[in-house]
């Protein structure tokens, strides 16, 4: 496995799954317009000249159930096996004495955002974004060290706004450490591996570090190196390293924002971030993420998908597959059914294994669940709607939804009865996977 982003974006262009832009891109919206045209092709876009920075931006670099397992040294079918196997034997990561990411160290009136290349995303956005900065901390109370994704408002040279909550794990640790007047010290990580991008994509039991899952993801330990101002450890190849602290008793406005369901997150009064130092890579690579594409959704759908896999599993279904993209609400499982009746305990497992699901569709095993047009397929004709459809109402949905338009859900038994041989036999074409167009033009 390749152990850090530079090596993975050598590996994707290998691959043929990388864009390098060497043309002046304007970070101002011009910049995202361009990842969503990668995204439609199924590639990672690295932007050489940004305009008003000497450093590069990445994005896109998972944007695929392909790229992703790339990332971690496996296969495409089988990634969701692989992943449900490795993050069951959790490893603890090791802290070195030296690492890439503190080869240049800025501190004080040299620590500044002006030379990060922050992008601004959509059109009503309050501002540039941090949104692939992993936020690192420690529970002041037990030391337990916890990583997440939070997006960051730039406000100034040295402060960032910073979206955190209780139930979030990083919003119980602040609010610890808040009620003893205390700031909490944060390390933000920009420009990871895919292994601690899954990772600090993860809801993971409190007190359950995500180093471990980063490792376990590796198959080895994480190396980790200890922040030069605070009492953190990060990944030490990662390429970007802001340290601070978020402050506190103090809020202030932080919005509008584009989010994960295409919609704006209107003004809320969010915590602020105090920069204290940057550490870096020589040249280092400044990576962004753009909320609610499909980079986004297969980040967070993989730790999900393992819930559902191993919940309709373990309630006695052979499940082939279990796909939540490209939207996290909505998901769809292949089975192997053994008889009438089965896909409505299927997705009843799956509801109760992960409830911000809303719609859950069963197809047969020859349903490519990551296709939504075999999935649709399935649905328009092997679906009966008056017995095959069923409504779950006033179930507890996705908690940030103050329209309760995600408290009922609904399972479709998308799955061709047991005795329809007809039904059961598509329409093949030999050989279809083995032709490539472009050997015939």
């Amino acid at each position: 496995m390749v152990k850090d982003l530079r090596s993975f974006i050598n590996l994707l262009e290998e691959k043929g799954l990388l864009i390098r832009v060497k043309k002046a891109v304007n970070r101002r919206f011009e910049l995202a317009a361009l990842i969503v045209k990668a995204q439609k092709i199924g590639k990672a876009i690295l932007f050489e000249n940004v305009l008003g920075s000497n450093i590069p931006v990445v994005s896109n670099i998972v944007g695929s159930r392909r790229m992703l397992a790339l990332a971690l040294d496996t296969d495409e079918e089988q990634l969701l096996e692989e992943y449900t196997k490795r993050s069951s034997h959790l490893i603890e990561p090791q802290i070195v004495d030296q690492g890439a990411v503190q080869e240049v160290v800025r501190v004080g009136e040299d620590a500044t955002t002006e030379m990060l290349p922050i992008v601004t995303h959509s059109e009503l956005d309050a501002g540039p974004y941090i949104t692939a900065g992993i936020a690192v901390a420690k529970d002041p109370e037990t030391g337990y060290r916890n990583a997440s994704f939070n997006r960051m408002q730039l406000k100034g040279t040295q402060k960032l706004g910073i979206r955190m909550m209780p139930p979030q794990h990083l919003g119980i640790i602040h609010s610890k450490a808040e009620s003893k007047g205390k700031n909490l010290e944060v390390a933000v990580v920009i420009g990871n591996h895919p292994a601690e991008m899954v990772a600090g994509s993860t809801t993971l039991p409190y007190n359950v570090d995500h180093f471990t899952l980063a490792s376990a993801l590796r198959r080895e330990p994480l190396k980790l190196v200890r922040c030069k101002t605070i009492d953190l450890e990060v990944p030490a190849d990662a390429e970007i390293v802001l340290e601070g602290e978020v402050l506190a008793n103090i809020r202030e406005e932080e919005g509008p924002y584009g989010d994960f369901m295409q919609l704006y997150v209107p003004i809320a009064h969010n915590h602020i971030f105090r920069l204290k130092a940057i550490t870096h890579r020589r040249n280092p690579i400044y990576q962004t993420i753009l909320a609610g594409t499909v980079e986004d959704t297969t980040l967070l759908a993989l730790s999900r998908e393992s819930l559902i896999y191993k919940a309709v599993k373990s309630s006695g279904s052979e499940v082939k597959a279990v796909s939540l993209t490209p939207n996290l609400f909505n998901c769809a499982i292949s089975i192997k059914k053994k008889f009438e009746g089965e896909p409505k305990n299927v997705a009843m497992a799956a509801f109760g294994a992960y409830y911000w699901l809303k719609y859950c569709i069963v197809v047969d095993e020859d349903v490519n669940v990551y296709d939504l047009s075999d999935v649709w397929w399935a649905i328009a004709t092997r679906s009966k709607p008056d017995t095959g459809l069923f409504v779950i109402p006033y179930a507890r949905g996705f908690p940030r939804d103050p329209y309760h338009l995600h408290q009922t859900k609904v399972g479709i038994d998308a799955t061709a009865p047991i005795d329809a041989k007809e039904e059961r036999i598509r329409r093949r074409i030999p050989n279809v996977e083995l032709t490539t167009l472009e050997d015939y033009i």
